[in-house]
């Protein structure tokens, strides 16, 4: 039995080039998202910035400021 790869591999080959770069690019599209942290995953590792974030959210309007400091 083939593994999936062997699968891949064997369509692969019978496309022409041109689409076979096609598939290589989308590759490479797959890999760089799957290596791309979320802004869960980002604030899942910083609780200082989410619990700032739920403090703001939370905060009433008349308690904020109209201008920034920055």
């Amino acid at each position: 039995m083939n593994t999936l790869q062997e699968k891949i591999n064997q369509e692969l080959d019978s496309l022409p080039l041109s689409s076979q770069k096609e598939v290589f690019d989308f590759v490479l599209f797959l890999k760089k998202k799957a290596n791309t942290e979320t802004d869960q995953d980002f604030l899942s590792k910083n609780a200082g910035i989410k619990q700032a974030i739920i403090d703001g959210l939370n905060t009433p309007l008349d308690e904020c400021l109209e201008q920034l400091d920055w």
